[in-house]
């Protein structure tokens, strides 16, 4: 066959594509470090700024006794040394790099996020609308960005159109497919009255519809104003670790104050400097710096993922989720149905059922359509009046016929060249692969009876194709009726008023969503399938992808029933929506994802929205907020423990001299300043070191949540124990090196 149909990719793989190429995009940690970064840090070393992390500005308030105490340590009598005037500067300096370290934590986390919404802004998509005028008392198409859309437009939608923002039916009736938005993988037919939401599809046909609101009206809009704002308000679960540093602060700060008394009444000796060292040792320095990163950075993988929150408390609420409300279709299932068998009835094969599909299903852009012709490919139906397409009538997808097919011309056009006795060899390229034609003896040219010139083939629901032909079999209706009940979908397929067969289409499962699942069920939480469909379809679905509990025949208002009723037996629940009816058990959910496809309700609703419409992301985001939770409690254990290491390599040595008995504790033998100059620089240079883990997250894997937990306190808690003593004693074996030099 001389003519090639181009192959094209679907709306939807294009845009996977496309975010999998930005997601490997996403900016690294150095590739952030910038001139503003790094003054947006050095402003923040502002006292008035640093209020709102207590460790972090009683830090910066000791570097200023310790710069006093360089700056004249006389005032400082009993506690301090004229002679130690550059060990003071010394430990001035090491403690506003801790400090600097810390805010340029923050610094890092909020370029991220904002670097983020940028790539969000970026990649919204401006779709040209057909936007209706009245001029002259004449209606004019005024082709206009979606952007530009306003309340009241009147618009003009044809088949294969992405509907641009949320309107209303005014004339025409037509498919629609909402798949994503109501659940039902059947396309939707549309009438004045009707609402269309925006980021459907015109699947038939065409519609005039009026815009029902403005374009920076829109949630995610709303929501990159707020991801650019600075101001980002604690989670509960940060206000709660945040008390707890402020009461080990307040504890280590009676305790040193003690000390200091004790030193000067007993006569001890003891240097203010060296005990403002072991005072901020002492303090959870590591995780006061790195808990506000650790918060937004949650935010920032959202946006990565194509997913705007409104908050980090969403994200952590999803770390602690019990149950899982899943919908079928776009979240466990694809929401196309698929092509898996052709079934004859008498008189007829399934190779006259194969062709005749492939041939009425050539001009079938829908996924249906292109998954018949690969059935029929796979199974080498590949029928020989394929090169009468070319000049066939075709007959479109029609939402009052509910059927679409073709009629062929024989005799006609051009025929397939003759290459020898075998006949003809060509090539054809369709949507899903490229193939080779096999073997095909072209028609004689003229043969046939007039009847025999001219071939129909229509294919479509089942009633539809019962009105058509001239007698169905007896079984037709308890074949119809089995295939349903297997949960999966018939059409009716026939030739020139003769029926031939069906069709039969599957629901199929989405790629890796078992294993998602099993994840899911790993962790503890229980996931719920909802559907529309019925008890055995539901069955079915739930069986295949491993989920025991399902609520079929559900309605969209009937999820906030059951969100209701986890709810009452304490547990934290997570579910998708994107319709009106939807809005109330998002707003109930303790977690809500909507979808950006969805209503304007919907998405007010909900704490979370997803712009790729992808329903099977509410897995993601619990992970995402499990993996949050698990780096901020890596990150505490490894604080505490690295406090208590480094409270025992420097209290030994910093009393040595007056309590001789001590000196056989100080096991890594170290000096009095090189060790509180040590511990200091161990202690400042830890948190740069943890900063990319704090922005991308502990190392995650499925797993009980008391295994995970259990786990990450034994890793971090034994490396903050172990990694002091070695950080401290190099860095006295280089500074001794140096103070020789």
């Amino acid at each position: 066959m001389s003519e090639t149909i181009a192959v094209s990719t679907s709306n939807t793989e294009q845009r996977t594509t496309k975010t999998s190429e930005e997601r490997g995009k996403t900016p690294g940690l150095f590739r952030l470090i910038s001139g503003k970064v790094l003054v947006d840090s050095v402003v923040r070393l502002n006292p008035v700024s640093l209020l709102s992390n207590p460790v972090m500005f009683i830090v910066e308030v000791t570097f200023f006794i310790v710069l006093a105490m360089a700056v004249d340590p006389v005032a400082f009598a009993h506690v301090a040394s004229l002679s130690l005037r550059a060990f003071y500067i010394e430990v001035a300096a090491i403690l506003l790099i801790t400090v600097w370290f810390a805010t340029l934590s923050d610094s890092l986390a909020e370029k991220q996020a904002r670097t983020t919404a940028n790539s969000l802004r970026k990649i919204e998509t401006e779709v040209m609308t057909k936007k209706l005028v009245i001029e002259g008392g004449e209606t004019k198409v005024v082709p206009t960005p979606s952007e530009k859309l306003r309340k009241g437009d009147v618009i003009s939608l044809e088949k294969n159109d992405v509907v641009p923002i949320d309107c209303d039916v005014t004339a025409g009736i037509a498919m629609v497919d909402e798949s994503l938005l109501t659940g039902e993988s059947t396309p939707v037919r549309k009438a004045p009255g009707d609402q269309l939401i925006g980021g459907s599809k015109i699947i038939s046909d065409s519609l005039t519809a009026r815009v029902n609101v403005n374009p920076e009206e829109t949630y995610i809009n709303q929501m990159i104003r707020l991801v650019e704002s600075s101001k980002r308000p604690k989670t509960p679960n940060e206000q709660a670790v945040t008390i707890v540093l402020i009461g080990l602060t307040a504890i280590f700060t009676i305790i040193i104050i003690g000390m200091l008394g004790l030193s000067i009444t007993l006569g001890l000796a003891a240097d203010l400097s060296v005990l403002i060292a072991l005072y901020v040792c002492l303090l959870p320095t590591t995780i006061g710096a790195l808990l506000p990163a650790i918060g937004l950075s949650g935010i920032s993988r959202l946006y990565e993922r194509r997913i705007v929150a409104k908050s980090g408390k969403s994200i952590e609420t999803a770390g602690d989720t019990d149950t899982i409300l899943l919908d079928k279709t776009g979240t466990i299932t694809v929401g196309n149905r698929q092509a898996i068998e052709f079934l004859p009835f008498d008189g007829h094969t399934e190779r006259e059922i194969g062709e005749a599909a492939f041939l009425s299903s050539w001009h079938d852009d829908t996924p249906e359509g292109r998954s018949i012709i690969r059935l029929a490919y796979e199974r080498g139906y590949i029928p020989k009046e394929l090169n009468a397409l070319a000049l066939s009538e075709v007959y479109e997808f029609s939402a009052s016929t509910r059927t679409s097919g073709v009629k062929l011309q024989k005799g006609q056009g051009f025929m397939l060249p003759k290459t020898g006795e075998k006949g003809t060899k060509g090539r054809f390229r369709r949507k899903f692969a490229d193939v080779s034609l096999p073997d095909i003896e072209p028609e004689t040219e003229g043969a046939g009876t007039e009847d025999e010139q001219e071939s129909e083939i229509i294919k479509g629901a089942p009633d539809s194709i019962r009105a058509l032909v001239k007698s169905v079999p007896a079984k037709y209706d308890s074949v119809l009726q089995g295939i349903s009940q297997a949960g999966d979908t018939p059409i009716g397929i026939e030739r020139n008023g003769e029926l031939l067969g069906l069709i039969r289409l599957k629901d199929v499962l989405k790629p890796e969503i078992k294993d998602k699942v099993q994840d899911v069920k790993a962790m503890g939480i229980r996931p719920v399938m909802i559907t529309g469909d019925q008890p055995l379809t539901a069955r079915n679905i739930a069986k295949e992808v491993g989920i025991e509990e399902f609520v079929p025949q559900a309605k969209p208002e009937d999820k906030y029933g059951i969100v209701r009723k986890e709810q009452a037996q304490t547990r934290v629940v997570a579910m998708i929506g994107d319709g009106t009816n939807d809005a109330p058990a998002l707003a109930l959910a303790d977690v809500g994802l909507a979808m950006d496809s969805g209503t304007q309700a919907a998405k007010e609703a909900a704490n979370m929205v997803d712009m790729e419409s992808n329903p099977a992301k509410i897995i993601d985001v619990v992970m995402l907020g499990k993996q949050l939770l698990m780096t901020r409690g890596a990150v505490t254990a490894f604080s505490i423990a690295n406090d208590v290491a480094k409270y025992f390599a420097i209290v030994p040595v910093l009393f040595a001299t007056t309590l001789p008995q001590l000196e056989s504790l100080n096991i890594l033998h170290l000096g009095l300043h090189t060790a509180v100059l040590s511990a200091l620089i161990f202690n400042a240079i830890i948190i740069p070191l943890l900063i990319p883990l704090a922005m991308r997250g502990v190392a995650f894997k499925p797993a009980n949540t008391m295994t995970l937990f259990l786990r990450n306190t034994l890793i971090y808690g034994v490396g903050g124990i172990v990694a002091p003593f070695v950080g401290i004693k190099l860095i006295d074996l280089l500074l001794t090196l140096v103070f020789h030099l």
